[in-house]
């Protein structure tokens, strides 16, 4: 069952921040991603022609179990029933150019095959949601490394937060941000993302 949509985070890692120059929120930024970009572990990131950089994001994801509506936040959790890997792949050179007119970017997120996840795995299993170490590789070298702990806005105030705005649903995917370390695949590169505890996920690029 596809999710009704993807919620995806942006700028909630300080030191991705850092890198690309941007102000610290005081709310979390949010935007999303058609459930048809969602490609599994071993399946191919296919590059359209002519569209510049693309760009790899290692994250946590959040798959909703039930549906809620200004969800509290010491109930947030709850309302978790898996966590998975993510790769929020991106045409970044069409995502600068639309946030420089002021234009929507949600082509240069949410193309076919731009949002790779491993298999979700019970939150449950997994000892410490705020402690996670994330690692991004891509031809087997590191490009990016980061901890949940280092988010700005917390797992539990982001689905606070956007369910005041719009019902959460059940089967529902929240991509909770990236650390530093973005940077460029091509056509050829194995990018590769694992989270202990939680599951690796491994793309070429096609």
């Amino acid at each position: 069952m596809r999710p009704s949509k993807i919620m995806c985070i942006g700028w909630n890692y300080r030191s991705h921040l850092a890198e690309t120059n941007a102000v610290l929120p005081k709310e979390p930024i949010v935007f999303l991603k058609p459930p048809s970009c969602i490609i599994g572990n071993g399946d191919d990131i296919v590059i359209v022609d002519g569209i510049g950089a693309i760009h790899h994001e290692a994250e946590l994801a959040l798959i909703f179990g039930r549906t809620g509506k200004n969800i509290p936040k010491d109930e947030a959790l709850s309302y978790v029933s898996h966590v998975a890997v993510f790769n929020d792949v991106t045409a970044r050179d069409m995502q600068t150019a639309a946030r420089s007119k002021g234009d929507p970017w949600c082509i240069a997120k949410g193309m076919d095959t731009f949002g790779p996840m491993s298999d979700p795995v019970p939150i449950d299993s997994v000892k410490n949601i705020r402690d996670l170490d994330i690692e991004l590789s891509v031809n087997g070298n590191i490009r990016q490394k980061g901890n949940t702990s280092m988010m700005i806005f917390t797992i539990e105030e982001l689905i606070a937060y956007v369910s005041r705005f719009m019902t959460i649903e059940k089967g529902d995917i929240m991509a909770t941000g990236t650390p530093e370390g973005i940077g460029p695949l091509v056509k050829g590169d194995v990018v590769k993302v694992k989270i202990n505890g939680v599951g690796s996920l491994s793309n070429r690029v096609i």
